[in-house]
């Protein structure tokens, strides 16, 4: 049975790396077209441009697994029945789940090197391409005005204004809050702040700095004041991270971060369970191939292939609705990013079942 299982591993993993390498390409390609414009008329150098794009395989190539998963299910269960293994095997007393383990035993594999994947490679690496892409490939934080700005801008900093003028270099009505674990601790609530370029840091004119103790607020007016807000404008105007940025300690973090503040948590405790669930998929997506593939028998790579792509475009359409209802607050986050695991989980163990029938 060890031999057994091996081999099948080796049917499953061949068509996995082919797939894998070409559903990245594919996408990856699509999203450089969709790019294509803006890198023509960036100023950025070659090797600039280059590293962008190098770093931005990584994370398309997480998103493609399962997709490289179901097609490595279907070609390693249709090539076994084509080729007459199958029916040989059984002749031999072999039973159905004896095929399909080993291939689920994969999906195992498969799902712990994903979370693993985008627990490391994936934050540093989109991390890094999203930075070249704001800084210095489309850089325009210079031309933006910004309205009702709001940006965790680093441990226990929170920094918030009316309006935000990144080449001005210039806030109104900021408000500067510098957060602990037991809650906000300082705050300095202003009608200007400007940077100060010799300095590196922000000042806060015409204002009130409010200290949190226990027993009371006490406030105190400056006309004038230094804060410890040390981030130039530049890399305020920036996005705030995303959550392929970050790790799933990150997010965790950043989501009571976020509560604390009183800010709403929802989207980012979708993230935070979109990112325990989405590794899964491949295991489900695994056993829904088995099934599918045993009905479809004969069928050549072509098919195969398409039937990947429909499916896994299909899973990943049920993901997106999932994590919109979450976000609306239609359904729980956990329900929002587990229901299609469930929800195909399900179909796939009762055709698991019929097949065994």
């Amino acid at each position: 049975m060890k031999i057994f299982s091996w081999y099948m591993a080796k049917r499953f993993f061949k068509p996995f790396l082919y797939g894998l390498g070409l559903f990245a390409i594919l996408i990856f390609l699509g999203d450089m077209l969709n790019r294509m414009n803006a890198l023509m008329r960036s100023k950025a150098s070659l090797w600039i441009i280059l590293q962008y794009l190098w770093l931005e395989v990584p994370y398309w190539t997480v998103r493609v697994i399962p997709m490289a998963t179901l097609l490595a299910t279907l070609v390693a269960v249709t090539g076994l029945i084509r080729s007459g293994e199958w029916i040989a095997a059984q002749a031999s007393g072999f039973e159905p789940r004896d095929f399909w383990r080993p291939l689920l035993w994969c999906a195992v594999a498969i799902t712990l090197i994903s979370f693993i994947a985008q627990e490391t490679v994936l934050p540093a690496c989109y991390q890094r391409a999203q930075r070249l892409w704001q800084e210095q490939i489309a850089p325009r934080w210079e031309y933006t005005k910004k309205v009702d700005f709001a940006l965790m801008c680093g441990p226990g900093q929170f920094i918030r204004a009316k309006f935000f003028f990144p080449k001005d270099g210039r806030m109104e009505r900021p408000i500067l809050e510098i957060v602990r674990l037991s809650g906000i601790e300082r705050q300095l609530d202003a009608k200007l702040a400007l940077w100060d370029a010799g300095l590196g840091v922000w000042v806060f004119y015409d204002g009130v700095e409010r200290r949190f103790e226990r027993e009371a607020i006490v406030e105190k007016p400056f006309s004038e004041l230094r804060s410890e807000l040390a981030i130039s404008p530049r890399q305020l105007a920036t996005n705030p991270k995303k959550p392929e940025e970050m790790s799933l300690g990150e997010l965790r973090r950043h989501s009571r971060l976020v509560a604390r503040l009183g800010l709403p948590t929802r989207p980012v405790q979708v993230a935070v369970h979109d990112k325990i669930a989405y590794p899964f998929t491949n295991l489900v997506i695994c056993a829904l191939g088995i099934p599918l593939a045993m009905r479809l028998r004969q069928a050549g790579r072509v098919l195969s292939f398409s039937a990947a792509l429909i499916l896994s475009f299909l899973y990943l359409w049920f993901i997106e609705v999932g994590r919109a209802l979450g976000q609306s607050g239609s359904f729980p986050p956990w329900v929002a990013a587990w229901i299609p695991n469930l929800a195909f989980g399900a179909v796939a163990f009762w055709l698991l079942n019929s097949s065994e029938a």
